[in-house]
């Protein structure tokens, strides 16, 4: 498979489009996958004309996202935008659904999403990348909607808005969505590792989460969850602690393993907190910490677990919470940079810092548990 990206942080659309499309052309692409910041959210058609324009076709697949910045191989950027064009030559067969209503049930949405998807391929999915909008989705239920009809493990990740949590958008074919759930299938001669970690060290005491809603947890052994976190904590949490200081999840089956759920709003007067997904009643929690350097040391151990013998990577498509970035003042290049020091070269490369993160942890012995949904972590696939 021919692998080639491009970044561009012009802030004319068409012209960023066309810098995009020039560099990909020589390629020909079948599939490009793009995030952008949403700075360009008033001028999408233009960076579409001017990418479509730069190709000289329209028969090419374009999947993608906005995002917190972009992440290329030329390293991390605020703005603009970041682009993978694949060509395997006819030996993949690449399909995608796109799916509106993930405000109103996000599992229903993405579950129709990823039937309507897997329906173009004789229900055939080899690989699958997932992209939903990170305001109005739940990423738990599209996690759990998607796992119900896609049996192998599959990677993503919840678009953003540059903090300002009012909207985000999915792409495909040079139409922009918001309230929606997409999915990039692909199946054929495809070999691709996926895996996550986050470097965020839980702390103090397990608690049990005894009262909650979907995202909304209200009691934490015995005293509200912003008490429950405090005691852990030693201090009252701020507003500076919103997506950075998070919740440890272990899941019943697998103790070797936890996903991470941060708060994105707090109710001082009810003691309640609002996360980043949906959390289980009954769960067992653990408040976690981090330093930046232990965030960085995080993307290491990603890398360490997911680079078996014999597996030549092509091409890496990195998705890391804007939280990460947040905790680390926009350190975005050294995430890039330590992706490029575990691999021992540079290769085409794109991700964005998302919403929340969809990835399955790849265990010692290359076997993948369950695919989950993640906050403040690090997901890399690299496909090969």
């Amino acid at each position: 498979m021919v692998c080639s990206s491009i970044s561009s942080v012009h802030i004319d659309a068409y012209r960023a489009g066309t810098e995009i499309g020039t560099a990909l052309r020589e390629i020909k692409p079948e599939v490009i996958i793009l995030f952008a910041s949403i700075t360009y959210e008033s001028e999408f058609p233009d960076f579409f004309d001017g990418l479509y324009d730069s190709l000289g076709s329209r028969d090419v697949l374009i999947f993608g996202g906005t995002g917190d910045g972009i992440y290329e191989t030329a390293g991390a950027a605020h703005y603009g935008v970041s682009a993978m064009g694949l060509n395997s030559e006819g030996r993949i067969q690449w399909s995608f659904a796109v799916e509106t209503g993930v405000g109103a049930d996000s599992y229903a949405a993405a579950k129709n999403c990823a039937l309507k998807a897997l329906n173009k391929t004789g229900g055939k999915a080899d690989f699958a990348f997932v992209l939903a909008d990170g305001i109005k989705a739940d990423g738990s239920m599209i996690v759990a909607g998607i796992g119900s009809v896609v049996n192998k493990p599959f990677f993503g990740g919840l678009t953003g808005d540059d903090r300002k949590f009012t909207r985000s958008m999915v792409m495909l074919n040079g139409k922009v969505m918001e309230d929606a759930v997409a999915i990039l299938t692909a199946s054929g001669d495809l070999s691709f590792v996926l895996n996550a970690a986050s470097g965020w060290t839980p702390t103090g005491d397990i608690g049990k989460v005894e009262d909650c809603r979907c995202n909304i947890v209200k009691r934490i052994s015995g005293v509200s969850a912003q008490a429950f976190m405090k005691e852990q904590l030693g201090k009252p949490m701020g507003e500076d602690d919103l997506g950075v200081i998070p919740l440890a999840i272990y899941h019943e089956e697998d103790n070797n393993h936890f996903y991470l759920r941060t708060p994105s709003k707090f109710d001082p007067a009810s003691g309640e907190i609002t996360t980043f997904g949906s959390i289980e009643q009954g769960a067992s929690v653990r408040v976690c910490t981090a330093t930046r350097t232990e965030v960085i040391r995080g993307v290491k151990k990603a890398m360490d677990g997911v680079y078996p013998s014999g597996f030549e990577p092509v091409a890496a498509i990195v998705v890391s919470c804007a939280g990460r970035k947040w905790l680390m003042d926009d350190r975005g290049n050294e995430e890039v940079g330590q992706v490029f020091s575990s691999l021992g070269r540079k290769i085409p490369l794109i991700g964005f810092p998302s919403f929340g993160e969809i990835s399955p942890f790849m265990n010692s012995g290359g076997a993948y548990t369950e695919t989950y949904f993640h906050n403040v972590t690090f997901a890399i696939c690299l496909l090969g």
